[in-house]
């Protein structure tokens, strides 16, 4: 057993595949192969998370340590002890957050937040509805990007101020086939598009 403070919640961390698991709590109790799998409780003996994994730029056992969610757990757990799986939404895009210098060069409203679509999977969901990713490539604080793409800035009435925001609404409120009502910007005109969410392939 190890103690140590949380200092921040709605975190996300890689996961194998390529698939990022978000909406993780980040701790400064150690986690190692004793207590990994374990709960992390908090000073009322609750269980609050699942100590998951933890980064260490030594790879040693300090570090920043990761915990899943009890809420999370609860939605997932049913269906891995039942079907030995969980199936995660799939949209079937890559995308980015919408910076200043994104609105810039896109020619958006100032103040514009939300994702950029950077790229579409042909065949998947976002595909079949319709869905537009970037047509030009630009150099944005030094990284090069697709741009010119969808900006989702709404999802089911929610705001979308993020990638993050979009991903981690349809983690915890959204599962394969649901129906979803997307709000977005195209060539500077705001739009709703509707989307059947797939099942995310398992990772490779």
């Amino acid at each position: 057993m190890t103690a140590g403070i949380v200092s921040a919640v709605g975190r996300q961390m890689e996961a194998p595949g390529r698939y990022t698991i978000v909406d993780v709590i980040q701790t400064d109790a150690a986690i190692n192969p004793g207590n990994s799998g374990g709960p992390l409780l908090n000073m009322r003996g609750e269980v609050v998370g699942m100590n998951t994994a933890i980064l260490s730029e030594t790879r040693q056992f300090s570090g920043i340590g990761f915990a899943i969610p009890s809420d999370t757990i609860k939605r997932e757990v049913p269906s891995l002890i039942t079907n030995g799986s969980y199936q995660h939404p799939l949209l079937g895009i890559s995308g980015i957050d919408v910076t200043p210098a994104i609105t810039e060069l896109m020619g958006l409203e100032e103040g514009t937040r939300g994702a950029l679509v950077v790229e579409v999977i042909e065949g998947g969901p976002a595909d079949k509805a319709g869905l537009r990713g970037g047509t030009t490539e630009a150099v944005v604080e030094g990284f090069r990007v697709k741009i010119g793409g969808d900006v989702i800035i709404g999802v089911d009435g929610q705001a979308v101020r993020s990638f993050y925001d979009l991903v981690v609404y349809l983690e915890r409120y959204r599962r394969p086939g649901d129906t979803i009502t997307l709000t977005l910007i195209r060539d500077k005109t705001v739009m709703e598009l509707q989307l059947v969410l797939g099942v995310r392939p398992p990772p490779s």
